[in-house]
């Protein structure tokens, strides 16, 4: 019984870090971007990134993308007001916004 409890209480605190992130938000002067936006939305709105790194699709001996092989964007913006704005893109669509002090 009180093992069912712990678990439920660990469920219950992942799902809210989910829920969370989920909302995560970035404003870029009087627009506001989130999760799931295309890089071309994100563009429109804050402009080009400081620094943008690119992690092809794995790919066969063939030169084909390997099935699943996904290509990652990594952005970041800053610093401004000394906190950096670090975005991940997969395949296009925004996935993760994250803020930090310091670089």
């Amino acid at each position: 019984m009180n093992s069912h409890r712990v678990m439920l209480a660990a469920l219950s605190a992942m799902l809210s870090l989910i829920g969370a992130n989920a909302q995560a938000s970035l404003r870029c002067g009087t627009e506001l971007v989130n999760l799931g936006e295309t890089i071309e939305q994100v563009l429109a709105k804050c402009g080009p990134p400081d620094d943008r790194r690119i992690e092809e699709p794995a790919l066969r001996s063939d030169g084909t993308p390997r099935l699943g092989a996904v290509e990652v964007q990594r952005w970041i913006y800053g610093p401004s007001n000394g906190a950096y704005r670090y975005l991940r893109f997969v395949d296009t669509r925004l996935v993760d916004i994250e803020m930090k002090r310091g670089p």
